[in-house]
């Protein structure tokens, strides 16, 4: 039986702070292992969130959280998870108070130059809205490293792109994975898989447009396909009545326009028998690792990480420029194949996002 976090407490033990001060919900799950990661070590995590975490708190009692505040106490370790413009301003004031904590920042999307943030607006496959963002995400990164103990790359695409384009001096850098509890439980089964779900923001970078083409192009020609949208994106604009009819004859289950819980996002997970991931942008992303540890293979596109974890053990790669055709040929390849594809997705995520898996190496980089 776990102890109570009282129980186990002592002086001797480190404190953390594992930090998200911009709401983030997909980024939630990381941090409860990161959470777990620390008591592996023999420190004292707290959750340390933005306020509109609190539904997602609620559903884990078993953690310590804080709310940020001015009047906190100053950790021995900050760990801050999640990009946020307040970063640099609380790190700064924590070092006041104890000027020997080390700050640890998970670098999720390192940044890859102007040039290819432009091409890529210029091309339209990115918005204009999501250059501008990624301007401000580098100024605040700049502003953030120079206080940090080390930067923490989830994989080698995002490890590449660091060393091209951001590396800052005199700061320590290193590779670690993204991690997870395991959040699935024991009773899903393959029956239960019945959705090819698109689980992400519905933008440009995430080709939400093309998936909804997919859709209807397949739900013509295939009267037992199934599909799922699961987004805090409104995407009104996007059901029309053929997407609406989809929608009453129960064959399109579309949740939107809201932060999903946890919950929620477990459940579309576990109903999707395959998960979108061709995507225009990304570094890398865990709506794969989070598919896999429910279950569903992925088709990807071969870009940042996906070609480091997607195999035709647990999905599919598309390479290059893709047809309509060539997805339903993915798809039907997944669907046929789907009991032993399923069994692929767990055991990579078990071998390479499973947080217990890690605690030797987390334990080095820390330490080290």
């Amino acid at each position: 039986m776990d102890l109570h976090y009282a129980d186990w407490v002592s002086d001797r033990m480190k404190k953390v702070y594992i930090m998200s001060a911009k709401y983030a919900p997909g980024h939630f799950s990381h941090m409860l292992a990161y959470y777990e990661l620390f008591r592996e070590i023999d420190c004292v995590p707290v959750l340390y969130l933005d306020k509109q975490y609190d539904s997602f708190v609620k559903e884990y009692p078993q953690y310590e959280f804080q709310y940020i505040s001015g009047e906190s106490e100053a950790p021995d370790i900050l760990f801050i998870y999640n990009l946020s413009p307040d970063d640099t301003s609380i790190t700064k004031r924590f070092q006041k108070i104890n000027p020997a904590m080390k700050v640890y920042f998970v670098y999720h999307e390192p940044w890859y130059g102007f040039r290819e943030w432009f091409r890529n607006f210029r091309t339209g496959t990115e918005s204009a809205r999501e250059t501008v963002k990624a301007v401000g995400r580098y100024f605040f990164v700049k502003r953030l490293v120079k206080r940090c103990t080390k930067v923490i790359l989830p994989s080698n695409a995002a490890l590449y792109n660091y060393e091209k384009y951001c590396r800052f001096k005199n700061v320590d850098y290193d590779v670690f994975p993204l991690i997870f509890t395991d959040e699935c439980g024991e009773s899903l089964t393959v029956n239960d898989k019945q959705y090819f779900s698109f689980i992400a923001t519905a933008s440009k970078s995430r080709n939400f447009r093309l998936f909804i083409e997919y859709l209807k192009y397949k739900a013509k020609t295939d009267k037992t396909a199934k599909f799922q949208i699961a987004t805090r994106t409104d995407v009104s604009e996007y059901l029309d009545d053929e997407l609406q009819e989809l929608i009453d004859q129960r064959r399109l289950i579309v949740n939107h326009g809201h932060s999903l819980t946890n919950q929620e996002i477990n459940l579309a997970y576990s109903i999707s028998n395959c998960t979108w991931m061709l995507y225009n942008r990304s570094t890398q992303s865990g709506v794969i690792c989070k598919s896999f540890m429910f279950g569903a293979p992925v088709i990807a596109s071969e870009i940042g990480s996906f070609k480091e974890i997607v195999t035709p053990e647990n999905g599919v790669i598309l390479y290059g420029s893709y047809s309509l055709d060539d997805i339903d040929n993915a798809y039907e390849s997944i669907r046929n194949n789907l009991c032993a594809l399923s069994d692929g997705a767990r055991n990579a995520f078990m071998s390479n996002f499973y947080f217990s898996n890690h605690v030797d190496r987390f334990k080095e980089i820390i330490n080290g």
